[in-house]
């Protein structure tokens, strides 16, 4: 379970936004490998930039930490809740590639070998049947 902590500056964040945040953001957790998920801790700042253009306003920042290693996505649009959408999609990707990077490569080609023998073996042993 991810652990999530929600901070706003500039911006009053109601019930209904700081709902969406947790749960978007908690979902995540089903992309981790499961040696992760009780380590994960995201801290999420939503603010309103009054310096930046009109479009790009409403910022939704995510610091997730994860046995150490940081993932920072931030955004900034015309609508809170298109931000958190699209922070939740870089994070996806972010993590995808963590897990990637973590993954052993060298278990892969073992599983294809075995499965390969196996199908070689079962071919061999099929009777054919006689005309």
């Amino acid at each position: 379970m991810i652990k999530i902590d929600i901070a706003s500056r500039n911006y009053q964040a109601d019930d209904n936004i700081r709902e969406y945040v947790q749960t978007k953001i908690s979902n995540l957790d089903k992309y981790l490998p499961r040696h992760m998920r009780g380590n994960a801790r995201a801290e999420i700042l939503l603010e309103e930039d009054p310096n930046g253009r009109e479009d790009n306003q409403n910022v939704c920042e995510v610091i997730m930490t994860i046995d150490g290693t940081k993932l920072v996505s931030r955004e900034g649009t015309l609508n809170m809740f298109a931000a958190v959408d699209i922070v939740e999609a870089k994070l996806k990707s972010q993590i995808h590639t963590l897990k990637d990077k973590q993954t052993d490569k060298s278990r892969r080609p073992r599983l294809f070998s075995r499965l390969l023998h196996r199908r070689a073996a079962d071919e061999d042993n099929a009777v054919e049947p006689s005309a």
